[in-house]
C-alpha cells in the first residue's frame, strides 16, 4: 500500500472496528506498523476480531464503546491518547444504514440514525481536537457515504446524516489545516459488509479490504473527500458537472427502487 510511512508507529483509534470497513482499516493500519485501538459496542465480536489480529500483539488494543454515549467516547479517546502518548488518528467509522420508504419511518428511527451516524462523529471530534491541538497536529477521518455526495432516493435518513458528515469534515479541514490538524471524509459506494443485513451485497460491491486500502492511500495524501470505488467517484463527478443530466439517473433509480419495494419489500 502506498503511504505506509504516514501511519507507521502512530496511535490510531478506529470505531466500528469489529467488522466490515472498520476491521479492514484496523488490519491495514496494523500492517503499516501503527498502534491501533479498536473500538466497538459488541464486546464478543470485538474480542474475536482482536484475536484474528494476534500477530500484531502489543500494537492492537480493544475498547468496548457505545459511540452514542458521550462519556464513553470521551473515555475512549483520552484513554487511547494516554496509553500511546499521542492521538495521531481518529477514524470515526461506526455507523448504521438507512434505506427505507419514508412512510415507514418513525421519529425513533430518526433519533437512532442521527445518534449513531452523526452524534458519534461530533463526540469524537469534540474530544479529539483539544488533544490534537496540544500535541501540535493530528488527522481525523470520518466515514460518510456516497449518499453524502449525491442523494439516492429512499435514503432520506441516511443522506441527512452523511451529508452532514461531509459538510462538517470539509469545513473543519479548511478551518484547522493550518494548525496541522487534517480532516478526510470517506464516501464509499457499495462495499460488501453487514450493512446489507440479510440481502446479498450488490454485484458491484467491493471488498472491505479494498475500501480500506483506497481509504488509507487517500488519507496519506491528505485528500479531503475520498469517494470510492471509481464507479461512484464518476457518479459524483457527473452529479456536480452535469446536474440536469444526472437527474434522469436519480429518477430512474427512484422508480426502480419503488417497484422493487412494491414487489419484494426490499430496494433491490
Amino acid at each position: 500500500m502506498q503511504g505506509e510511512e504516514y501511519f507507521r508507529g502512530k496511535g490510531c483509534v478506529v470505531t466500528g472496528a469489529a467488522s466490515g470497513i472498520g476491521f479492514a482499516l484496523a488490519e491495514a493500519l496494523l500492517q503499516t506498523g501503527a498502534v491501533v485501538f479498536m473500538a466497538d459496542r459488541d464486546t464478543q465480536k470485538l474480542t474475536a476480531a482482536v484475536e484474528q489480529l494476534a500477530a500484531h500483539a502489543g500494537r492492537v488494543h480493544s475498547m468496548t464503546v457505545d459511540v452514542t454515549n458521550q462519556e464513553q467516547v470521551q473515555h475512549m479517546i483520552e484513554e487511547a491518547a494516554s496509553r500511546h502518548g499521542r492521538l495521531d488518528f481518529l477514524f470515526n467509522n461506526a455507523g448504521v444504514g438507512g434505506t427505507t420508504p419514508i412512510e415507514t419511518v418513525t421519529l425513533e428511527h430518526w433519533r437512532l440514525i442521527i445518534d449513531v451516524n452523526l452524534w458519534s462523529v461530533i463526540y469524537g471530534i469534540h474530544f479529539a481536537l483539544p488533544i490534537m491541538r496540544r500535541q501540535g497536529g493530528g488527522h481525523i477521518v470520518n466515514t460518510a457515504s456516497i449518499a453524502g455526495l449525491f442523494p439516492p432516493p429512499y435514503q432520506a435518513l441516511y443522506c441527512t446524516t452523511k451529508y452532514a458528515i461531509v459538510g462538517l469534515s470539509e469545513s473543519l479541514r479548511f478551518e484547522l489545516g493550518d494548525e496541522g490538524i487534517h480532516f478526510s471524509v470517506v464516501c464509499p459506494g457499495n462495499v460488501a459488509t453487514a450493512i446489507f443485513k440479510t440481502l446479498k451485497p450488490p454485484g458491484d460491491a467491493i471488498s472491505a479490504e479494498e475500501a480500506a486500502k483506497i481509504t488509507l492511500e487517500g488519507v496519506a495524501q491528505k485528500q479531503g473527500i475520498i469517494a470510492l470505488p471509481e464507479k461512484y467517484r464518476q457518479m459524483w463527478r457527473r452529479y456536480w458537472s452535469s446536474p440536469e443530466a444526472f437527474e434522469s439517473e436519480l429518477w430512474d433509480m427512484a422508480r426502480q427502487r419503488r417497484s422493487s419495494y412494491q414487489s419484494k419489500g426490499t430496494y433491490y
